[in-house]
């Protein structure tokens, strides 16, 4: 690792010369800088252009030790630097050509050939133009104009090259009798999707790439319909469309010596290989970073021995593709940087740099410190890594840290850039750059992060604690350096108090969209799979802590049945058996659990490798989401149930029963046969039996148990009745220390002991019983691992949980469904937060008994903010039906975007004197100021219309500023990215609140019809006598104003109960009153 420092500004373009030892780097400063790759020295510093730098190549051409660099700028020049092989000396005089027939033309691509002979350049004038070095030097020999649109990639392979253009065609050229003949490539005429010619999106088809494959037997071109085509490079006949991507593809790097294989990427994060002979993917990644949606892939290029590829993203991460394992990447640290690495520099008349405290050339320096994102230094084993300190002491390896004047350490200010390793089987978590401090990022296949219930990868299996709610401010004094940071209001402090340790913005929880209205809300409950409070051995019911044996094979099926039966969105391609090596059956931990609202209920899973012999995690891990399926066999057993059926010699002709639908049904096992012959040695389903009743069915020896002499039923073909003995001798048998130092029966015992005295407390009062659905009734949409006191207390008597870190996980839900189902800040969330600490703490004492005196000393500091208020008082918040909420959370949306850096550029209107064209290109201005403006004045009426302005940002951004190597450009599309990551929660909870609160007005409106009409009925039965009706008129319209003021009186009493009770002399029952609504609330 090496850091090259002296551009001023962007680098736009890099290039290695053929020999692998030389590296040029081409900057927005409009200069080029060549260092040697062997003792990272600068070699020349190369002014020849008078705007940025749009690309950067050197020739393949041998002629002596005579070589070239070419660079084109957006000046409209190119320029070719002559060098020497031998000494490495650049001439400072370039042969230079000025291809600029009029003003704002820009040369922005050039490609040579395969011997370097020919160099073929685009520019913004329509105009190809073809360069040639067989004379010694270079001299232009063609220029082609027939594309009529502005150029935008060309590719030069021998006499033929290929160009693609923004007119939505690319052209084969070809030298033929002195003349450069084109075969067109219309992408209008093949294979366009329908819903992508239609989409507002594609308003006009344009060429993004072109690549050749190794061969040059084919051509692939990218447009913006989202599709890549592979054309026949002799006759132009088109072969594939190859689908795949999300958005503009602008990478397409072929494999360096197999023509079949291609990779590509683009600003969707995807990164796909392509099997070009057969038209379809091999495999695909996606570039997931969470909290900030997915991270744009910039390039991507092959290493020569075709075993691995890298890629860089929109976020400054560095990507790494490849075979085999990651053990070589183990030992170095995810984020390397030296701290030296951004320190002032100070340039001579030549532009060459030193480092301004050290007065040194920078490769020069002594061995600098290696250092992660935020500038901490890293542990002395990878300090030795650096060149120059493999054998420094122990002590020389830690670095001294120098104070300020305010007493704080000062830290070298690093680079907002960071670097992951990637390899297919593995999962490395990464920070996020340009953002602000404290936010982790994962790459993942999946949505969901696993990251928040997993510590020291399962070695603590509690989910972690969340940081405390109220942060204490900063009393000392501060430099003019550290004063940076500006004063928040007091509205920024309260959103504040559920940000992380760091200042990251927690992520909301999202809310799934309502889209079969016909359903009621009952039905987006769990299954009873997973509320079930008793323990049973089928289905399976992941607890934290399980050792598992996970079978592939099963887990096939169910995706296939998923799939079939369309019950959820669900990738087969995104599985881990794509990603990893994974034999028939492994040995996991589960170290990570969560649930997904939806419909159904789906699980989501952490799953670490397990050493078999040692029983110890290897470091590698995969994720998964399911849920129990009716006719899917379950493809998770508990190791201990596994290595006792492996002890059971099944032989065939054996008789054996099984537990099904808590009875035992008997049958004979009649052969031994693999499920799948590409697995002969895998159990899963292995033996086919005919039971009692003479159905056949396939069966795994750990579903399967042996007779006892007294236990055949009265008659063949029925069942026997599972008595509760015989279920609890098939349940798990807890291992030693699994409870600690006592036994599951005494610790469960007391801890139901601790719940009936945590329940006389008033504060655990709205999480004693289950959640009324009838007055909350959009808890389930939102919640979807429904958890109680009760709930936990009947699980314990029935013993339920395998081990005590299960329990601890499943305590600690109780907050964590308060903080998912309420606003920020509201007061039972706090509430739910000290319950759930209180329970915790009083489990891992075991020799705490009673709960009353832990909750005494710990409530003094937990509510000490507030103690002068009573705890029910504010535990009411905002109901998250309200059609409104979407107000509050857009404008946190948008106060974290003005927090991120790269919304800079776009906080305020254009400055239209600074860019006077601005309006020639974008019809309708927009910013995130007046974006802001509007939604504090009520201008949207629905978030969506919201989203239409950003979106427009977004589009104005790339319209203005099209270069994708652009500062501007990158800025768009991280920002773009967040706030896609951060609105779909938002626009699918506005969604849902919508339809509950039509269907509420719906069933208010019924009711008062319905009252109506008893009361005309009323009228009609009376008297027809004038009298007689005067007479029954009143109780009419009595009886009607008492069903009124009922309902009025029921909506003054709810109300009541969000204020205190002040007469605390008052009766019981007006306390019960109060009592009984707040009880109902743990979810708002």
């Amino acid at each position: 690792l090496a850091t090259l420092r002296g551009h001023a500004a962007e680098i736009s373009d890099m290039a290695v010369n053929y020999e692998n030892t030389l590296l040029a780097a081409g900057s927005c400063d409009k200069m080029i800088r060549v260092w040697c790759l062997q003792t990272c020295a600068p070699l020349a510093v190369l002014e020849g252009h008078s705007a940025s730098i749009t690309s950067l190549q050197f020739s393949p051409l041998c002629s002596g030790n005579k070589r070239f660099l070419s660079s084109t700028g957006a000046d409209g020049t190119i320029c070719f630097w002559q060098w020497d092989a031998r000494t490495l000396k650049f001439g400072q005089r370039p042969s230079k050509f000025i291809e600029r027939p009029r003003p704002g033309v820009q040369m922005i691509c050039s490609s040579f050939s395969a011997g370097g002979m020919f160099l073929a350049t685009g520019s913004t004038d329509h105009i190809i133009r073809v360069y040639y070095f067989g004379n010694g030097q270079p001299e232009k020999i063609s220029e082609l104009e027939s594309h009529t649109i502005t150029f935008l990639s060309i590719n030069l392979c021998l006499c033929r090259f290929v160009s693609g253009s923004r007119d939505g065609t690319a052209r084969i050229w070809q030298l033929q009798q002195q003349d450069w003949r084109s075969i067109l490539l219309d992408m209008f005429i093949y294979g366009i999707p329908q819903d992508l010619t239609s989409s507002d999106k594609v308003t006009k088809l344009k060429v993004t790439m072109v690549a050749w494959d190794c061969n040059d037997n084919t051509v692939i071109t990218a447009a913006n319909n989202l599709t890549l085509k592979v054309w026949n490079s002799y006759t132009g006949n088109l072969i594939h469309v190859l689908m795949g991507h999300e958005d503009e593809v602008f990478v397409l790097e072929p494999h360096p010596f197999d023509s079949r294989v291609l990779f590509s990427a683009g600003h969707d994060g995807n990164a796909i290989v392509w099997d070009l002979a057969r038209g379809v993917k091999i495999r695909s990644y996606f570039n997931m970073i969470e909290g900030q949606g997915h991270g744009a892939v910039f390039d991507c290029k092959c290493s020569p021995d075709g075993q691995h590829f890298a890629c860089t993203d929109s976020h400054g991460h560095l990507l790494i593709f490849g075979f085999g394992s990651s053990s070589r990447y183990d030992k170095i640290a995810d984020q390397m940087f030296f701290h030296t690495d951004y320190r002032p520099l100070i340039r001579d008349a030549h532009n060459f740099v030193l480092d301004e405290q050290t007065q040194q050339a920078p490769h020069l320096m002594p061995p600098p410190f290696l250092v992660d994102v935020d500038g901490n230094p890293h542990p002395p084993r990878y300090q030795r890594l650096v060149p120059g300190r493999e054998n420094c002491r122990e002590e020389q390896l830690i670095p001294q840290m120098g104070l300020t004047s305010s007493g704080k350490k000062r830290r070298q200010t690093v680079s907002l850039w960071s670097l992951s390793w990637h390899i297919f089987d593995i999962h490395i978590r990464q920070p996020e750059p340009h953002k602000y401090a404290g936010s982790v990022y994962n790459y993942s296949d999946y949505s969901s992060d696993y990251s928040d219930w997993t510590a020291d990868a399962g070695i603590n299996l509690e989910p972690p604690k969340k940081t405390s709610v109220k942060k204490k401010k900063k009393k000392n004094a501060s430099s003019s350096e550290e004063d940076g940071e500006k004063k928040k209001d007091s509205k920024k402090e309260r959103r504040k108090e559920k940000q992380d340790k760091d200042g990251a913005l927690p992520k909301k929880k999202k809310i799934p969209e309502l889209q079969n209205q016909g359903l009621t809300l009952e039905e987006w409950l769990p299954s009873a799979w997973i509320t079930d409070t008793m323990p049973r051995r089928c289905p399976f019911t992941p607890q934290m802590g399980d050792e598992v044996y996970y079978f592939r094979q099963g887990h096939e099926a169910y995706v296939e049945m998923a799939k079939k039966n369309k019950i959820f969105s669900i990738n087969p391609k995104k599985q881990p058996w794509h990603k990893l090596e994974l034999r028939e059956q492994e040995l996991l931990k589960i170290v990570g659990i969560k649930y997904e609202v939806g419909l159904p209920t789906l699980c989501c899973l952490k799953l670490a490798f397990l050493d078999p012999d040692t029983g110890k995690l290897t470091g590698g891990s995969f994720s998964m989401k399911y849920h129990d399926m009716p006719d899917v066999i379950d493809f998770l057993v508990l190791r201990q149930q596994f290595d006792n059926a492996r002890q059971r010699n099944w032989m065939i002709g054996d008789r054996f029963r099984a537990v099904i639908d808590d009875a035992w049904w008997f049958g004979t096992i009649e052969s031994q046969e693999p499920y799948q012959a590409e697995y002969p040695d895998s159990l899963f389903q292995c033996y086919n039996v005919c039971w009692d009743n003479g159905d056949t069915e396939k069966m795994s020896p750990w579903d399967m148990e042996e007779i006892p002499n007294e236990a055949f039923p009265d008659e063949l073909g029925l069942s026997v009745p599972l008595t509760e003995e015989e279920q609890k001798a098939l349940l798990y048998k807890p291992l030693e220390g699994e409870w600690g130092s006592r036994t599951r029966d005494q610790e469960c015992e007391r801890i139901i002991r601790g719940i009936d005295q945590l329940c006389t407390l008033d504060v655990a009062a709205p999480f004693e019983l289950p959640v009324d659905l009838q007055a909350y009734p959009a808890y389930c949409t939102v919640v979807a691992y429904v958890t109680d006191l009760s709930t936990i207390r009947q699980r314990l008597q029935n013993r339920f949980y395998r081990r005590m870190s299960s329990l601890m996980w499943e305590v600690r839900y109780i907050e964590h469904n308060a903080q998912t189902f309420n606003e920020p800040g509201a007061f039972i969330v706090k509430t739910a937060k000290f319950v759930s600490d209180l329970m915790l703490q009083f489990i891992k004492d075991q020799s705490c008994t009673d709960i009353i005196p832990l909750y005494n000393s710990m409530k003094k500091t937990a509510f000490s903010d507030s103690s002068d208020q009573p705890i029910l008082r504010s535990m009411r918040s905002k109901p998250s039906s309200d059609p409104q909420s979407w107000k509050g959370r857009c404008r946190e949306l948008l106060e974290l975007i003005f927090q991120c850096e790269d919304s800079e550029p776009f906080r305020q209107p254009v400055d239209l004197e600074e860019y006077p064209d601005y309006l020639d290109i974008v019809d309708t201005p927009m910013d995130f100021g007046t974006v802001l403006n509007r939604l504090l004045e009520g201008e949207y009426d629905t978030p969506v219309d919201l989203c239409k302005d950003i979106r427009l940002i977004f589009s104005n951004s790339k319209a203005y500023t099209p270069s994708k190597k652009s500062r501007i450009y990158s800025m768009s599309l991280r920002l773009s990215a967040l706030f896609e990551e951060h609105i779909s929660s938002i626009l699918t909870h506005f969604k849902a609140a919508q339809s509950l609160h039509s269907e509420r007005f719906t069933r208010q409106r019924q009711h008062t019809e319905r009252l109506t009409r008893q009361s005309v009925k009323r009228r009609r039965s009376s008297s027809p006598s004038s009298s007689a009706s005067s007479k029954t008129a009143e109780p009419s319209s009595r009886v009607l104003r008492t069903q009124n003021s009922h309902s009025i009186g029921a909506s003054r009493e709810t109300e009541s109960s969000a204020v205190p009770h002040t007469n605390e002399g008052g009766s019981r029952e007006s306390r019960r009153k109060l009592r009984t609504p707040v009880k109902l609330t743990p979810g708002q």
